[in-house]
């Protein structure tokens, strides 16, 4: 109707996250805190490998303009001193993300941070062993190389589609040496997991039928087939989740994770605290 007033849309909240490397640090910490908030209105803009003055100043002003918030993690002292009084000028809120979790690191071991951007990811020992856990994970993805299974720091078992690559490559980023195997009633495992494998390392991923109907119909419409196969049948589905249940009990000495529900990173979580405690996953 005319001269109805129109509903307008709240104006989003923008922030801003800085870095003079890659960024990582700034933004596992932005999503992991604003998961606890409304994403819906909160933009989010990345200014990652922000080496020079002059480019920082460009990024403030316009953080300025947006009315934003910035979260920066930059390790020089001159160009973090320089962001701070120069977002103050302008008026604008910036978060010193691991300044002062640094700052508190000094003073307790006496020593002077090193102040170079990305050193985290230099060439080092630890950098190696990553690279090679990856490498073992891509060998021994989806039962391929079972000779190597007694290699392995962690195997993971389970039916299709229960997330057993994403989480091998997300725990080889790690550094574990994480092998997969899968399973199906038709389908006999490698007798090198019975024989060579130590039962504490062997992790069997278990799920409720309704995530694992619809991650194997997001898989059928990814390959551009039907989603009302067998594959992603429900009562097909239900009773190979009982066919693995009944498999797992045969093996009392593994420990069981229910994935149902779960991010990646927390299976991960629990698998390494049941790993290094030798409890259950919780």
């Amino acid at each position: 109707m005319k001269g109805a007033s129109q509903k307008k849309h709240p104006r989003k909240k923008v922030i801003y996250l800085v870095g003079d490397s890659t960024g990582e640090t700034v933004s596992k910490l932005s999503r992991a805190s604003l998961a606890q908030f409304n994403r819906e209105q909160i933009e989010i803009k990345t200014f990652f490998m922000v080496k020079e003055r002059q480019h920082l100043a460009q990024i403030i002003k316009q953080a300025a303009e947006d009315g934003a918030l910035i979260a920066f993690t930059v390790v020089q002292p001159n160009m973090r001193d320089f962001l701070i009084r120069e977002a103050e000028r302008q008026g604008t809120k910036a978060i010193d993300v691991i300044g002062d979790f640094i700052l508190q690191l000094s003073l307790f071991l006496g020593e002077k941070p090193a102040e170079i951007p990305g050193r985290q990811y230099v060439i080092d020992e630890y950098y190696y062993r990553r690279i090679e856990a990856i490498n073992f994970a891509v060998k021994h993805d989806d039962g391929k190389g079972p000779q190597g299974l007694k290699l392995a720091d962690l195997v993971l078992i389970g039916l299709s589609r229960t997330s057993k690559t994403p989480l091998s490559t997300y725990l080889a980023n790690q550094g574990w040496k994480v092998a997969n195997v899968p399973l199906h009633p038709e389908m006999n495992p490698p007798e090198e997991l019975f024989r060579e494998v130590e039962h504490h390392k062997v992790f069997g991923l278990t799920i409720n039928v309704e995530s694992l109907v619809k991650l194997r119909e997001s898989r059928l419409k990814q390959l551009g087939l039907e989603p009302y196969a067998k594959y992603a049948d429900p009562v097909k589905v239900c009773d190979e989740i009982e066919w693995c249940k009944s498999f797992y009990e045969k093996h009392p000495r593994w420990r069981v994770l229910d994935i149902s529900n779960r991010a990646i990173e927390e299976s991960a979580a629990s698998i390494l605290r049941a790993y290094q405690t030798g409890k259950k996953p919780y």
